[in-house]
């Protein structure tokens, strides 16, 4: 009798359970959202501007290894320039890629990061746009500079994509249905139209590091228009931005890899990194480009992407003016038997009995 009033006791207490909760406890009020409210103010739009900016290390929600910017994947390893280094089965849709294995999962994988980062990133350069209208703290001045670096941005990374993928959908933030077909799109004339717009109201020189200004914007102005095979107009652009812009050769070919010289006169664009800002792993310390270290037994114990290439060193041969040898020959002669060579190359990678860098001498023959 005492352990059927245990379960009697039981099954009236889930029964009370069942009759006392109702679909009331589905509904939980949010928490913090990003609403027009929380949005309609400098600080809030400046806040969305951070979080596009921040896509272009390639990490972030939707990133990966292959949506950095810097493309040395989806450029470098695609291209001759690296091999995917490290181990077999190691980051493997880097390996697919370099073999041109686009059919592969893992290949797709990567081409969904990039899809996907990119996407987000312009996603927020278009509520940034979007929110602008219901400011009313900020002046005239400023908006226009939000507006120019979110034009930008948007310009950007829809540039980025179209350099993979060719036709995609080009969002801007009038944009409703996100079901957007690709079809008659020409995304290079709606990058070339953003980056009109934006430049004439960006600034010349902007207070901080690492924001866009009116030379930036130009400079890819000048590209996309090479893209387009509009050569007399890119000339022009680009004949300004070497006779008046802000940008020059290091003095000090060095430099320009070198962290105390960051952000020095040949910086038209980079991403800014950060360390020891609490987040657990350092995921804003150009975190998609770690694995670039030395592999193991190396000082840094990992991991050893993005090898220099035969093919990369070859195209440092260069003929007795100091000139690229543009005809192909530069892959027929061993680099030991080439008469002349660019000396940047050994600023760039390392070669077997020659000083690299503050190293020492590099060693790494077998045979």
């Amino acid at each position: 009798m005492k352990n059927i009033s245990i379960r009697h006791g039981i099954i009236a207490v889930y029964s009370l359970m069942l009759l006392g909760c109702s679909e009331d406890f589905l509904e939980k009020p949010n928490q913090g959202n990003l609403d027009a409210v929380t949005l309609a103010n400098q600080d809030g739009v400046e806040g969305l501007l951070i979080a596009a900016y921040a896509n272009l290390d390639g990490f972030g929600r939707t990133g990966g290894a292959a949506s950095a910017t810097s493309n040395f994947i989806m450029g470098g390893v695609a291209s001759d320039d690296a091999y995917k280094g490290s181990g077999p089965g190691d980051m493997q849709y880097s390996a697919d890629i370099e073999l041109y294995q686009w059919s592969t999962g893992n290949a797709a994988n990567a081409m969904n990061e990039k899809w996907s980062n990119h996407y987000d990133a312009i996603r927020n350069t278009n509520m940034v746009i979007s929110n602008l209208d219901n400011i009313e703290d900020v002046s005239k001045e400023n908006e226009d500079r939000i507006k120019g670096e979110a034009l930008f941005l948007r310009a950007f990374y829809h540039f980025e994509l179209y350099k993979i993928f060719g036709n995609i959908p080009y969002y801007t933030e009038g944009d409703l249905d996100f079901k957007k077909s690709n079809l008659n799109q020409n995304p290079l004339v709606r990058v070339i139209e953003d980056l009109e717009t934006a430049i004439p109201i960006l600034p010349i020189v902007q207070a901080n590091i690492g924001r866009v200004n009116r030379w930036t914007a130009k400079a890819l102005f000048g590209k996309a228009l090479i893209y387009q095979q509009n050569w007399d107009r890119a000339l022009t652009v680009l004949k300004d931005i070497v006779s008046n812009g802000p940008f020059e050769l290091e003095e000090n070919f060095h430099y320009a890899f070198d962290v105390e010289h960051q952000n020095g006169p040949e910086t038209i664009l980079a991403f800014q990194a950060s360390v020891n800002d609490g987040t657990t792993a350092g995921q804003n310390g150009n975190y998609m480009e770690r694995g670039l270290f030395p592999h193991s037994g190396s000082p840094f114990g990992c991991c050893g992407f993005y090898q220099p290439s035969q093919n990369l060193v070859n195209a440092f041969k260069v003929d007795a003016d100091g000139l690229p040898l543009l005809d192909g020959s530069n892959n027929n002669v061993d680099l030991g038997n080439a008469d002349f060579v660019d000396p940047r190359l050994d600023w760039t990678v390392g070669r077997d009995s020659v000083p690299f860098l503050d190293w020492g001498l590099l060693l790494t023959r077998l045979d």
